[in-house]
């Protein structure tokens, strides 16, 4: 069998340090060798304060300077509409037929994931890789109970030795910041100290590339 393919999935708009520091620690945690950065479709409609899906590989690609374990995965970009996590997991199968296919998810995109379309087929493609929030969170929906109760496992080398099935809740957990706030901290109205913080979340690549482009002002 082939070493896992680990993806995690966002809009990345903009990427930020916490993805990068979420991701190179569960790498550790499940021994991956590397994560792809894996930028969402977003219809030009929805586009958030009207940065493109050009500005946001731009901006995955600086990312992924951060670290020789990342790499920008760019396949659900090249897919057709309407974009579905289910149709990008088929296509990544499709390419790595004897991998285990691991899909990292924060908790929120976890706790909706009943929402998604055809979310029960997720088991039959890849494994479900969970980074926890630190806060206090409301129950659970019973449907995702029991899909946690019939997949889920603590045993890292499962990940590795079984294609896909599996729900692994991780030790590592998401940073306290959201691009939504990083976005209102890079606008043109934030306050200095706001402006301050965007630093300790940026890294200077893709921070250079925001003030060159003039993004989010």
């Amino acid at each position: 069998m082939n070493s896992p393919v680990c993806v995690f999935g966002g809009t990345f708009n903009p990427p930020h340090l916490g993805h990068v520091r979420a991701c190179l620690q569960a790498a550790d945690e499940i021994d991956v060798a590397q994560v792809g950065l894996m930028p969402a479709k977003v219809p030009p409609h929805k586009q958030t304060d009207g940065v493109s899906e050009h500005h946001r590989v731009a901006m995955v690609k600086h990312a992924c300077e951060a670290s020789e374990r990342l790499y920008p995965q760019l396949i659900e970009l090249e897919l057709p509409e309407p974009s579905y996590s289910i149709k990008t997991l088929q296509a990544l199968r499709e390419q790595h037929p004897h991998a285990p296919l691991i899909f990292i998810i924060g908790e929120d995109s976890w706790r909706n994931l009943t929402s998604w379309h055809q979310w029960q087929q997720l088991s039959q493609l890849c494994h479900l890789l969970i980074l926890r929030r630190a806060t206090t969170e409301p129950p659970l929906a019973s449907e995702l109970v029991a899909f946690a109760d019939a997949h889920g496992t603590d045993d890292v080398q499962r990940l590795h030795t079984e294609l896909s099935g599996l729900v692994y809740f991780a030790q590592t957990g998401l940073q306290p910041i959201s691009s939504t706030q990083l976005r209102k901290w890079l606008g043109a109205e934030a306050s200095a100290p706001e402006s301050a913080q965007v630093d300790d979340w940026v890294s200077q690549s893709v921070l250079h590339y925001i003030k060159e482009n003039r993004l989010y002002v």
